[in-house]
């Protein structure tokens, strides 16, 4: 079987169930991300995986952020991004769900 999709994103695809998801997720680097972000949205609405999908949202809206003059990203947008991460990172290790 030739399958020309890369590793992480047959990771996410093949997935079983959400803490496999959102550790896959967790992984993913922001290249991966910011190129692949639609085929990574559509793998978590198939799967009704709500939560990875805000995670995708959160992660591409803050690399594409505007930087101040420092090269930081928005306080609360960077605040918001790492407190959900935090919550995935404990759902994916077998904690909160």
């Amino acid at each position: 079987m030739n399958d020309s999709m890369i590793p992480i994103l047959r990771q996410l695809h093949d997935a079983d169930g959400d803490r496999s998801r959102a550790g896959t997720l967790l992984r993913m680097p922001d290249s991966i991300m910011l190129k692949y972000h639609p085929v990574i949205e559509a793998a978590c609405r198939r799967a009704q995986f709500e939560a990875g999908s805000n995670f995708v949202a959160l992660r591409v809206s803050l690399a594409l952020a505007v930087r101040d003059a420092s090269g930081l990203p928005p306080v609360d947008l960077a605040a918001k991004a790492e407190q959900y991460r935090i919550g995935m990172a404990e759902f994916a290790a077998g904690g909160a769900s």
